[in-house]
């Protein structure tokens, strides 16, 4: 149950994308403080941004696969629709029939 709460957290905030990523620009620390090696920082960055690039890559070709899958779905389920014609009512009884 607490899963299910949490997805539906986790859908409501923005996405990240690799553009905001290459944007950030850390501040340097005050003389005297300790900070992060920025060419550790910028590395992660790099890093993140190929992966946001990687996901991005996939969710589009998934979504064109799933466009590709449901048109087929919905060509292959008109092969059984009923066809109009002169034995479109076969199983219909007249109302005659149906006062006998």
């Amino acid at each position: 149950m607490h899963s299910v709460g949490v997805f539906r957290a986790a859908s409501r905030l923005a996405r990240l994308c690799p553009e905001q990523v290459k944007q950030i620009r850390f501040r340097r620390t005050r003389f005297g403080r300790r900070g992060l090696a920025e060419e550790q920082v910028y590395g992660f960055l790099r890093a993140v941004v190929d992966e946001l690039t990687a996901r991005d890559g996939v969710e589009a070709g998934l979504r064109a696969e799933n466009a590709r899958l449901k048109s087929a779905l919905r060509d292959w389920q008109s092969g059984f629709a009923p066809k109009p014609g002169p034995m479109a009512n076969a199983g219909r009884w007249t109302e005659s029939e149906q006062r006998r």
